[in-house]
């Protein structure tokens, strides 16, 4: 029976392409018919974790998915250089750059995610054939598992539509005779209508769950939500002159959306982490929390498996005796820009940005510290940190000479998400915040100040939003403070049709801090970014004292007595460092608009579109 069961894992795994250019050539090779494998729950199980099992992929959610094609934006950045910003990879693409000749990369990730499709076309057409489906004893996990089915579907759907646009829409399994292998692109609208519908009965046939490891109705509910918005929301066109428009009836999508995330905080278990440190030590500790389930649907990854989460993101470290082999954490980066749109008191600023390095000290015998970062493109993003890992991590990194897949998790989506779509579709409908859409971003916004500051800055902040504008503008930057390197920023601004926007303002900023040492961030506030930054560690000798920073205060760059030895930044550049940066934050995102305006959409790998035969071709000039 064992054997039997193992079999059918991975024969059902096998079920795939045989290369990036048949990507729906996709056809079972098993000796089991499909009556055997969906015959029962337990096999039904194996079928459903082969369709989550593609997640765990580099080219997906371990790696590239989620980290490397969410950037760039004006929180996130692809580490780079004015020599490697167009490079082939991560850096080009992430630039707006991709080129449908490059190989490896994006074909990669639309092959594994057409891979998945199939997987869930077959179980969403076998599963109601079972008879377990409908006997008493087995409906209920079964009519489970299907509404998993339903669910993954729509999420590799939404992510092929987020990335490419217009993309081959097939409902159904591969037919043997090859008859549909290359479907013709279908309207992006129409599809995400249809699995805006597909998740009603998601909805209908899971519950509530007990771990944020399975797909359960309140990240059904969430992905609806999510979905509903991108379908309200504005993306490129492949229309003449390829305008960035959206649909006349959006307001329909987003009544869809708020019905969805009312019903996730009216009736479902999710509640929001009083610490916010919390949900990424726990996440870096591989600890999945269900005392407050803020994480409503984790992509679950192994330890020493998959995972670059704490590799290409997180607190930069370099090999170093305590805490073992470095990481390249700046494959993703943060900024200064992103750093000092954070109100001062705002917990959230340093967790989520990281302006040190973790390194032997050359200056200290080579003593492992936290040593500031001059670079001003080599600022971390902070919620991923070696120190809060596990023993076992530890362990097997300290005696390491390559890189550990991390097994931390990645969140595709946390309930303060659905209190923050809930507030800005309840804004959006109503033409003005209601009292209900206050209260969601009170309560995101409290968990980021201490007692002291409640009134002033979260009460008094909020009740003072008074119009559509002023409110959505509050929120627009709530959800970049609340989701910092979390793979969520690039994807809001798309649909408000301000990326380019405000990676123009992001450009502009940057000259403005460089050469005068001041800028306006987006909350309208004029910041004053000092030419050196003078500091103090803490009494372990280990950590920076951020208190002791003049983040906002101009001392000048000599040294002061009882302080380590300044480090300058920004206007302290010399000219010459000042150009080099200058030319740098020109060409982050220099493909967006070039040749095309807000050309955000992939180019579809050139192999595909030559097998398809002329159902599938690039568009925006690629």
């Amino acid at each position: 029976m064992i054997k039997k069961f193992i079999n059918i894992t991975l024969i059902f795994a096998s079920l795939g392409i045989a290369s990036c250019s048949d990507f729906l050539e996709q056809t079972s090779e098993s000796e089991y018919t499909a009556d055997v494998v969906f015959s029962t729950p337990a096999y039904t199980e194996s079928a459903i974790n082969g369709i989550y099992a593609i997640m765990t992929e580099d080219a997906m959610y371990a790696s590239r998915l989620s980290l490397m094609y969410s950037v760039n934006s004006d929180v996130e950045v692809s580490g780079a250089d004015g020599n490697s910003y167009n490079q082939q990879g991560n850096r080009g693409i992430s630039n707006y750059l991709g080129q449908a000749s490059w190989s490896g990369h994006l074909d990669r990730t639309w092959g594994l995610m057409y891979k998945a499709i199939e997987r869930a076309n077959q179980a969403i057409v076998e599963i109601p054939k079972s008879s377990s489906f409908t006997n008493e004893s087995t409906a209920k996990v079964m009519k489970s598992y299907l509404g998993e089915a339903y669910a993954l579907r729509a999420l590799y759907y939404f992510e092929l539509v987020r990335h490419w646009g217009d993309v081959p829409f097939k409902i159904e399994p591969t037919n043997s005779d090859g008859s549909n292998f290359y479907p013709a692109v279908t309207d992006r609208d129409e599809i995400l209508e249809y699995l805006i519908k597909d998740l009603d009965v998601a909805v209908d046939y899971l519950d509530w769950g007990n771990t944020p490891e399975r797909i359960t109705k309140g990240f059904a509910l969430g992905l609806q939500a999510r979905i509903a918005l991108w379908r309200g929301g504005y993306s490129i066109r492949n229309k003449p002159g390829f305008p960035t428009e959206r649909g006349s009836d959006y307001l329909t999508y987003y009544k869809i959306a708020n019905a969805a995330c009312a019903k996730i905080i009216n009736e479902g278990p999710h509640r929001l982490n009083p610490s916010y440190v919390q949900i990424f030590k726990s996440l870096c500790k591989l600890t999945t929390e269900t005392t407050y389930n803020e994480n409503l649907f984790e992509v679950a990854l192994g330890f020493a498996r998959s995972g670059e989460v704490g590799y290409s993101i997180g607190v930069r470290f370099r090999t170093n005796p305590k805490y073992g082999y470095g990481n390249n954490a700046n494959v993703v980066s943060t900024t200064p820009y992103y750093f000092y749109q954070f109100d001062p008191s705002d917990v959230r600023r340093d967790v989520s940005v990281a302006i040190y390095e973790y390194k032997p000290n050359d200056k200290k015998k080579n003593v492992p510290m936290e040593v500031l970062v001059s670079n001003p493109f080599s600022w971390c993003i902070g919620k991923y940190d070696q120190r809060w890992m596990s023993d076992q991590f530890l362990a097997t990194n300290l005696p390491a000479t390559n890189k550990i897949g991390s097994g931390i998790n990645w969140v595709m989506m946390r309930y303060s998400d659905v209190l923050l779509m809930f507030a800005e579709t309840e804004n959006e409908i109503n033409g003005a915040p209601t009292a209900a859409a206050k209260q969601a971003l009170k309560d995101v916004r409290s968990r980021a100040f201490s007692e002291v500051d409640q009134k002033a800055k979260v009460l008094d902040y909020v009740d003072a939003l008074a119009g559509k504008e002023e409110f959505f503008q509050a929120l627009a930057n709530e959800r970049m403070f609340e989701f910092g390197g979390e793979g969520i920023r690039k994807y809001d601004l798309i649909r408000w049709n301000l990326l380019g926007t405000n990676i123009q303002i992001q450009r502009e900023g940057f000259a403005s801090m460089l050469n005068s040492g001041t800028f306006v961030n987006l909350s309208g506030q004029t910041v004053t970014t000092p030419s050196a930054y003078h500091f103090k560690y803490n009494a372990d000798g280990e950590t920076l004292d951020l208190s002791s920073f003049n983040f906002y205060e101009e001392k000048g760059t000599d040294a002061i007595v009882g302080y380590e030895e300044p480090v300058k930044m920004l206007s302290g550049y010399s000219d010459e460092s000042k150009v080099t940066y200058l030319d740098v934050v020109e060409k982050f995102s220099s493909g967006l608009n070039n040749p095309v305006q807000n050309r955000h959409l992939f180019p579809i790998y050139q192999e595909i579109v030559t097998q398809s035969n002329g159902t599938i071709s690039n568009s925006y000039q690629y």
